[in-house]
């Protein structure tokens, strides 16, 4: 009887901690998915690492493409910061493809389209895009790798043949045949093969217990994908049947990676310990891995294909939230061809938080002067960001952008590269040359290019000369060119093939105020030494300075 009470007892604390452990998931979940509805429209809060980069990075570096936003243009532009800012990706694969979307702008419009009808379908249906969200959560992330790292580092496992354990499991079957023939004879070699056995599979377990983790990811996405079906995302046909194709292709890896679940598990479960012990007598389970890494390497590809397909979606919604979060934005409007007009209206920099837009149309290049710290870097990077948006998220921070679809190219925040050997100038001189070879190259699509200092890191004679002649060089190739430059003499020199336009400050009760408002024509003040004087310099050098620079713009000399 009291055996009875104490197991009715235990199995009463069991249940208790089920129906617990299930009521708590519950809760969990309608947490997040209420904080899923919270968070949409507001900027991410999140913190990277120089590791998490590296993973996000990955689907890009996998696909070869003919042209994407080179490393210096991505720099340049601080786009990590713009991915920050819209990444509202639940899971690895998520954060893969927006990444890789944001470094490839698309070259023709019709490219642009079917993203446009799923970023607007999925923002206007909230409970939808929460629910796919909920499946995408559940995905979530790889883990300190990315899945295209741990499908490449299958190629380290070596010898994946299945010969010595079958070799092994069939001379278990002799030894326990011979007992039967011969008992002692039998029971030394049932030892010697149990001993062998057994310490041969923790050694092999031992080293494929890292790619487990791998194979139960991309069961987690064959998983999602199946998940993500069951929401009704009736305005998306097309991108329904290609996930059922994708997932339909992977049936087989399903198949063998379901008899190897039991092998990541420690539960402690007497009838595991029982089946673990079974496994180091046969491996079978190690039997089951090595098919599971001939299928994987066997439809490697059809596994990328699902990464970008289930992080297509997920990075359509992250647009979708992104836009809500800007104070500002409409979908871009494109003319194919070389000659185009570029217009920007009310355009901003996504990433300050009290922006001042500015607008302008342009037919040809621009070169912009003004003074230092008056808004000409940013005003550039403005456009440059904006122009690569409109190409790849069809999402720009402005009330209108009409432009053609652009190859983009930026020197702008260069610095001296120690690694190399190189000083800053000949660092600014390569930026410039792969620009020029660019606009060398055949292509359908105009070339964007963006330059803060043309060569600034010369003497001002020579900077003069050879700035001129290479924007002369880009304008005469059909070049778009949008530059920065404290030379006015460029403004004159560059007059014919260059619209001037300038950003200027006002000086008030010893305080600099800058409207960063863009200002047809040249620039015609200077506030280099002006901010000397502000910053707190004696007037003894700040008079004499500007005395110096007076009498050399009246004579030409310098005193």
């Amino acid at each position: 009887m009291d055996a009875i009470i104490l197991l009715s007892m235990i199995f009463a604390v069991i249940i208790y901690v089920m129906v617990r452990g299930s009521m708590e998931e519950k809760r969990n979940k309608k947490q997040y998915e209420a904080r899923l509805r919270e968070i949409y429209g507001q900027f991410p809060d999140k913190e990277y690492t120089e590791q998490d980069f590296e993973n996000i990075t990955r689907l890009f570096a996998y696909r070869h493409k003919d042209y994407f936003i080179d490393d210096i243009t991505w720099n340049d532009l601080n786009m990590n910061g713009i991915f920050a800012l819209m990444d509202h990706t639940q899971s690895s694969s998520g954060a893969e493809y927006l990444y890789d979307m944001l470094r490839t702008p698309k070259l023709k419009k019709d490219e642009l389209d079917e993203l446009e009808k799923h970023i607007c379908f999925l923002q206007k249906e909230e409970d939808k895009r929460v629910a796919v969200q909920m499946k995408l959560h559940a995905l979530g992330k790889s883990g300190r790798y990315s899945i295209f790292d741990y499908i490449e580092y299958l190629n380290n496992i070596g010898d994946c043949s299945n010969g010595k354990h079958i070799f092994m499991l069939l001379a278990l079957f002799v030894s326990l045949g011979l007992l039967f023939v011969d008992v002692m004879t039998g029971v030394f070699l049932l030892l010697l093969v149990i001993a062998v056995n057994m310490t041969s599979y923790l050694r092999e377990k031992n080293n494929i217990q890292p790619y487990l983790c791998s194979f139960s990811y991309i069961m987690r996405m064959i998983q999602c994908g199946n998940d993500i079906l069951t929401v009704d995302l009736n305005e998306m046909p097309e991108y329904r049947k290609e996930l059922e194709q994708k997932i339909a292709k992977l049936a087989p890896i399903r198949r063998s990676y379901s008899a190897l679940a039991a092998m990541n598990s420690s539960s402690g479960n007497p009838l595991e310990i029982v089946a673990d012990y079974f496994h180091m007598l046969t491996h079978i389970d190690i039997m089951r891995f090595n098919r599971m890494v001939y299928m994987v390497k066997k439809h490697k590809e059809e596994i990328y294909e699902l990464v970008e397909a289930i992080g297509y979606i997920d990075a359509a919604i992250s647009i979708g939230a992104f836009r809500e979060s800007l104070q500002s934005y409409c979908v871009p409007e494109f003319e194919e061809g070389k000659e185009v007009t570029l217009c920007i209206k009310d355009g901003y920099h996504p990433s300050i938080s009290e922006p001042v837009g500015n607008s302008f149309l342009q037919k040809r290049g621009m070169l912009v002067t003004g003074s230092n710290a008056s808004g000409k870097s940013t005003f550039l990077k403005m456009i440059a960001i904006n122009a690569i948006l409109a190409q790849t998220i069809h999402t720009c921070a402005a009330s209108r952008y009409y432009g053609g679809l652009y190859k983009i190219y930026s020197s702008m925040a260069l610095r001296d590269d120690l690694m190399a050997g190189d000083s800053y100038y000949i660092v600014e001189i390569k930026a410039l040359k792969r620009i020029v070879d660019a606009a060398e190259e055949e292509s359908e699509n105009p070339l964007l290019c963006f330059v803060d200092e043309v060569l600034r890191g010369t003497n001002t004679v020579e900077r003069i000369a050879a700035s001129a002649q290479i924007m002369d060089n880009l304008a005469q190739k059909g070049v778009y060119c949008f530059a920065a430059t404290h030379d006015i003499e460029l403004t004159h020199l560059l007059a014919e093939k260059y619209d001037n336009y300038h950003f200027e400050e006002d000086v008030k009760d010893g305080d600099v105020l800058f409207s960063y408002r863009l200002l047809d024509g040249r620039a015609q003040t200077r506030n280099a030494i002006k901010l000397l004087k502000v910053i707190g310099f004696s007037d003894e050098i700040t008079e004499c300075a500007e005395d110096r620079a007076q009498r050399f713009i009246r004579t030409g000399q310098w005193a």
